[in-house]
Formats: structure tokens, sequence, C-alpha cells
């Protein structure tokens, strides 16, 4: 699908994870959205034999995510990098900062016509790369520049969940109502 345009970037905290479920806190604003980009990583294989490919077989890697927003919220930031924010309003990094997991969602406009909503469920991100410059003739701007990977679920191997708001397959609309109030699942029927 064409995109052209990405918004409503939102995370959501992984508050407990095991075999059986992954539970998240209430999504939050991630900051002004500039880029998001997903690559997966597929590994692959040949097994030669009598001079040529008899098999071939992949594997899915890790995906790898970056993120650039115009800003990052101090109590974002340190949510989302496990800093910490300290009494006197300071910010620190700190060798024992741990990140969270979490699951990045957003919407992105649609060539069609519509939005492309989606759901990474489970990401890890890294500080953000800093760049400082000194002031040019022409302004330039330094943004911060998350990246991280995502990986599967423990519980079921989700990584990642997308839907079109103008597909008329999707029977109950209201999930795009939903979206940001919660990380909606592949089994989602509307709350009663």
């Amino acid at each position: 699908m064409a995109i052209k345009g990405l918004k409503n970037l939102h995370y959501a905290v992984i508050t407990k994870e095991d075999n059986t479920s992954t539970t998240y806190a209430t999504p939050k604003p991630f900051g002004p959205a500039m880029a998001l980009n997903i690559q997966p990583s597929i590994n692959r294989a040949n097994l030669r034999a009598d001079d040529g490919v008899l098999f071939s077989d992949s594997a899915k890697g890790p995906i790898a995510v970056s993120v650039n927003t115009a800003y990052l919220e101090k109590a974002v930031e340190a949510e989302i990098l496990g800093k910490t924010i300290h009494e006197n309003g300071l910010i620190s990094d700190n060798v024992k900062d741990d990140a969270p997991y979490i699951a990045i969602g957003g919407q992105a406009e649609s060539a069609r016509g519509g939005s492309e909503f989606f759901w990474l469920y489970r990401v890890k991100l890294a500080p953000a790369e800093e760049n400082k410059e000194t002031k040019q003739d022409t302004p330039t701007y330094q943004t911060p520049n998350l990246t991280g990977e995502a990986i599967p679920r423990i519980h079921d191997g989700e990584e990642k969940i997308k839907a079109w708001n103008q597909d008329e397959t999707i029977t109950d609309k209201t999930v795009f109502d939903e979206w940001f109030t919660k990380v909606i699942e592949p089994d989602w029927v509307a709350t009663p």
C-alpha cells in the first residue's frame, strides 16, 4: 500500500509478559512523528548439490526499527529508555539504564484514501543518536533518532498488526476508534 504520511505515533510499555499472555500499559503519545522505518530481516540459506540448489530455506530475524520525532518529552524519554528523572527535574543517562519492551503504534495516510493503522508489538529501543551543530546560513534541525529491534511476542509469536480503515472486509470499524486507547490484538472485539 502506498503511504504518504505518518501521525499519531504512540507507545505502550509492556508491563507483564510470559508464555501465556502479554499485558500493555495504556498507550501514550510518543512525540511529533517525523519518520518510522521498519526493516524486517530474512536470513536465507541454500543447500547446493549436484551443481545446483537442491533446497532453499529462510528464517525471520529481528526487525530493525528507527523512530524519528521532532522532539521527545522528558517523561517519554525516561519511560521508553529506562532513564531516571531526578527530584530536581534533571534527566540522566546511567550505565544501569534498562529500556523496557514497548509496543509502537501509529497512523499513516494511504494514497488510496483513508489511513493505515498499525502496532508493532514488542520493541526495545536504544538511546537516540545526538547531533549538535553550529548554526549555518540556512537553518538545519537536529532531531532525536531512536533505533532498536522488534522481536516476536513470547506467548504467541505475533510481531505486528495493521489495518486499513477503508477495508470493506473489516466487519467492525469501531476498532479504529479504540486504536490508540489500547494495543489492538489480532482477536480484537468491540468492548460492550
